[in-house]
């Protein structure tokens, strides 16, 4: 495993690409639990993508409900949330070594639910799927989030002042494909 991520450290993530074997997801770690309604995802996506995800006038943009969590398609990109109404792993406080910052462990110990997203296309590069990723994490942050995490790349950041102007400006980094429905001539 560690083999492994240190390899993945040396190739870019344009050239690294996602996989149903492995799903891409991003996790906010909440104070706690909130279950996003459609309607809540559906304003994140669009204050995200700048286009309407009502799912008329001809637009694939729609969130749905698949179970009881959200399913979101955006463009060409199919996203899926999930609730765990206790933490990421049991008892973060005796999982804090990993973290580097003080204000990262505090994060991490404060969360007592989480909610997060999984990127569902295969053969992706992750550059382009940590961009739509971080784009609608972006739009979901309240007072309630502690910090956001990316499991695979195992990186914690912590919901301060920044935080959102961090995860606007990855993911300005693509062209994200979602485009608004074309209107009539």
């Amino acid at each position: 495993m560690a083999l492994r991520d240190t390899f993945r450290r040396l190739i870019p993530w344009r050239w690294q690409r996602t996989s149903l074997k492995e799903p891409l997801s991003i996790v906010l770690l909440l104070r706690k639990p909130h279950l996003f309604t459609e309607d809540e995802m559906r304003l994140a996506a669009q204050r995200a993508y700048h286009t309407s995800f009502a799912g008329t006038d001809g637009s694939i943009n729609c969130v749905a409900k698949a179970g009881i969590d959200p399913l979101l398609i955006a463009g060409p990109h199919l996203l899926k949330l999930f609730h765990y109404p206790h933490p990421y792993i049991d008892d973060p406080s005796h999982n804090v070594k990993w973290l580097p910052q003080a204000i990262q462990r505090k994060a991490w110990c404060e969360h007592t639910a989480c909610v997060g997203v999984d990127y569902f296309n295969e053969d992706v590069d992750l550059e382009l799927a940590y961009s739509v990723l971080t784009k609608l994490a972006a739009e979901m942050l309240d007072g309630n989030c502690t910090a956001i995490y990316m499991p695979r790349d195992n990186r914690l950041i912590p919901n301060y002042e920044s935080a959102y102007l961090e995860l606007q400006s990855f993911a300005s980094s693509r062209n994200l494909g979602i485009v608004p429905p074309s209107t009539p001539d």
